[in-house]
């Protein structure tokens, strides 16, 4: 899979090191793969179709984007130590100002590239230059201090404990030279090209290990990599929408999850990896289907009280934006639909009377309110 090269410097206390780095190979156009993984890639291929379809049906497609970015944005974070709790991170939305905490701050961060990255990917390919300016916004929001942010790094980096030293580290990725900048050209070709013998699942599989395996940035790797599925996916054409989380799943096997990328570059051999890959797709994109058929349904039962009780104008177009803001204040509705305070705070009201919203902060100023079925649905992804 690659060849160890040598390395030597000195590491962020300034102590002497010489040692060794891993350069991986680049990647192969076809994989030999056995008879279970394949069931396991059609069983993958198969659900990213269901989540293709129900998509594709969805008058709103934010019933699904909106609650996937949402999870995503934890977990994510959450894999590399940044943890967060749903109602901080979605009342931070509804300000312009710094979020309350660093951690909520991060996890914005990374909802912001993602956006960024979506619209990206509608007409470009993904691109080094693309990527290091996402990182430059994760590296922005950092709670420590960056080295070389918004660039390809230009320093040594070690995988490990917090404080390993490049003698007991995991990991330690190629040195950053032309080597690990061929490593990138040649990744970047990859994934941008066709692989007629390669589903699509496989290809981005194989895109994430050796995205991670090259580490190209001093941070952030671990979330952009993650990133880079739901957008390699978007490309091949196996997903329209970004309506796919991964982190969810892989947050809950941690362990397992660096285990196998670790194992392919010390063995070579790509099954028990695609293998874990594609359950983490199949569970995940059918999770997906479930909720959006579970947010469709209350919507619709929402509208039917409305309807009952002769509700209609901003407290209709109020529920239907649910989805995509389900914590929302009295003055986010004043800006979002244009309405006086008094007509506002009447919309909330009501919808707090029939349970839809209910009052988070227990305040009696800068109240903040939350839609708690929409808020459970997206902590079920």
């Amino acid at each position: 899979m690659g060849q160890l090269v040598p390395i030597q410097g000195h590491d962020a206390r300034l102590r002497e090191f010489s040692h060794f780095a891993f350069l991986p190979d680049p990647l192969p156009e076809t994989v030999q793969l056995d008879g279970t993984t394949w069931t396991r890639v059609a069983e993958a291929s198969q659900a990213l179709g269901r989540l293709q379809q129900a998509c594709a049906t969805l008058p709103n497609p934010r019933l699904l984007i909106a609650p996937a970015l949402a999870r995503e944005a934890l977990d994510t974070s959450a894999l590399e130590g940044t943890h967060g709790a749903l109602a901080d991170v979605l009342e931070a939305r509804l300000s312009e100002q710094r979020p309350p905490s660093p951690e909520v701050a991060e996890i914005r961060a990374y909802e912001r590239i993602a956006h960024t990255a979506f619209d990206w990917i509608k007409e470009r390919p993904v691109t080094i230059a693309m990527l290091s300016d996402l990182q430059g916004v994760l590296a922005a929001d950092s709670r420590g201090t960056q080295r070389d942010p918004g660039r390809v790094r230009q320093h040594q980096v070690v995988i490990g404990p917090e404080g390993s030293t490049v003698y007991d580290a995991r990991y330690i990725p190629p040195p950053p030279d032309d080597r690990l900048t061929a490593g990138l050209e040649l990744w970047q070709a990859w994934i941008d090209a066709p692989h007629p013998g390669l589903p699509p699942v496989v290809a981005a599989a194989m895109g994430h290990y050796q995205f991670e395996a090259l580490h190209p940035f001093g941070d952030g790797n671990g979330r952009l990599g993650r990133l880079l599925i739901v957008l390699q996916l978007i490309r091949l054409g196996a997903l329209t929408e970004p309506a796919l989380t991964i982190s969810p799943w892989l947050l809950k096997r941690r362990s397992e999850y660096q285990g196998h990328l670790l194992a392919i570059s010390q063995t070579g051999r790509w099954d028990p990896w695609i293998d874990f890959f594609c359950q983490a797709v199949s569970e995940q994109a059918m999770l997906s289907v479930g909720i959006v058929d579970r947010l469709n349904i209350w919507v619709a039962g929402v509208r039917q009280t409305l309807n009952e009780r002769g509700w209609h104008g901003t407290i209709a177009s109020l529920v239907d934006d649910l989805i995509d803001w389900p914590v929302i204040s009295a003055s986010f509705v004043q800006d979002k639909y244009g309405v006086s305070a008094p007509t506002a705070k009447s919309t909330i009201d009501r919808l707090c009377e029939i349970g839809v919203l209910h009052e988070l902060t227990g305040r009696s100023y800068r109240r903040v309110f939350g839609a708690t079925d929409v808020m459970n649905a997206v902590e079920d992804l």
